[in-house]
């Protein structure tokens, strides 16, 4: 049987491009990884009586965009905003590029929920007014949001958003669902993948969220393959949209604040989920000439 007329991935179209040309290659595997936001408004308090019960509501229609910053760019996870990308939100030199000159083909890709971040008012009550004002700056920029706070046992964050009961993360268990994903290519091609929900964790988290074997490969499989081209080829830029299919509801106890003389219960003003989304495959460049 002629093999071009039956099926033919991605990768080998591209390696076969290599091989006519005659060009030496260096292959790699390191996944491409993009971090973003979900936003959840606290809304309808009850400030200032027991058990302070409050809804954070995550809006329909919020959109993501990954890989479209690069390391440096000033970037939205929460907060004031005025986040700089390290490496630990994304590996790319530059937005919605490949690194270098090279090819990537998608072959994978996963999802996992990175952190919270949780916003309180200041002069209200709660956890940072008045006397039990705290002063390190780490500590009230958490407080606002601009720092993710790992609490495992809900004591600063409502037990609904972290805590030992939930195991996992409990607000990104109950939006991945609603969440589709689209490949975006030069602005003018897309690609409709999915739904989060059918997609592994691409981390190491316990069974009750790998799907499949909590390991940091584990992902959802492209056989057929996307390819990301390198700069000035079509097809070289890429982004990934995120958009929430509906409103989310969870509702959300308050925490009781460490400010002395408060008795009522503190709620949050603004949740943030952090997610994160690898692509796995194969990498394919020119040996350096250094």
């Amino acid at each position: 049987m002629n093999e071009r007329a039956g099926f033919s991935t991605q990768r080998k179209n591209l390696l076969d491009q290599y091989a006519r040309a005659g060009q030496p290659i260096i292959c790699r595997t390191i996944p491409y990884q993009s971090t973003g936001v979900f936003q959840f408004d606290v809304v309808d308090s009850a400030l200032g009586t027991a058990p302070g019960v409050a809804y954070a509501v995550a809006r329909k229609n919020q959109q993501v965009t990954l890989f479209s910053y690069g390391v440096g760019d000033q970037i939205n996870l929460g907060g004031t905003g005025n986040t700089r990308a390290t490496e630990a939100d994304t590996n790319q030199g530059e937005g919605s590029r490949t690194n270098g000159a090279q090819d990537f083909v998608i072959e994978g890709v996963g999802f996992y929920a990175k952190s919270m971040r949780v916003a309180y008012a200041a002069g209200t009550g709660n956890l940072y007014a008045g006397t039990g004002k705290p002063a390190d700056a780490d500590v009230l920029a958490s407080l606002a949001g601009d720092v993710a706070v790992y609490d495992p046992a809900a004591i600063n964050m409502p037990p609904q958003g972290q805590s030992p009961f939930n195991l996992e993360n409990g607000m990104f268990q109950a939006i991945l669902d609603s969440i589709s994903v689209d490949f975006l290519f030069d602005r003018k091609r897309t690609e409709k993948i999915g739904t989060v929900n059918v997609m592994p964790c691409a981390s190491a988290k316990s069974y009750l969220r790998a799907n499949g074997a909590p390991e940091n490969s584990n992902m959802y499989r492209i056989p057929e393959g996307y390819l990301w081209r390198r700069a000035g080829q079509p097809d070289s830029e890429f982004t990934a949209n995120l958009t929430l299919q509906r409103a989310l509801v969870v509702p959300i106890n308050g925490i009781i604040p460490y400010v002395v003389g408060s008795a009522a219960d503190a709620v949050p003003t603004t949740i943030w989920l952090e997610v994160s989304m690898r692509l796995f495959g194969l990498a394919v460049d020119m040996p350096s000439a250094n």
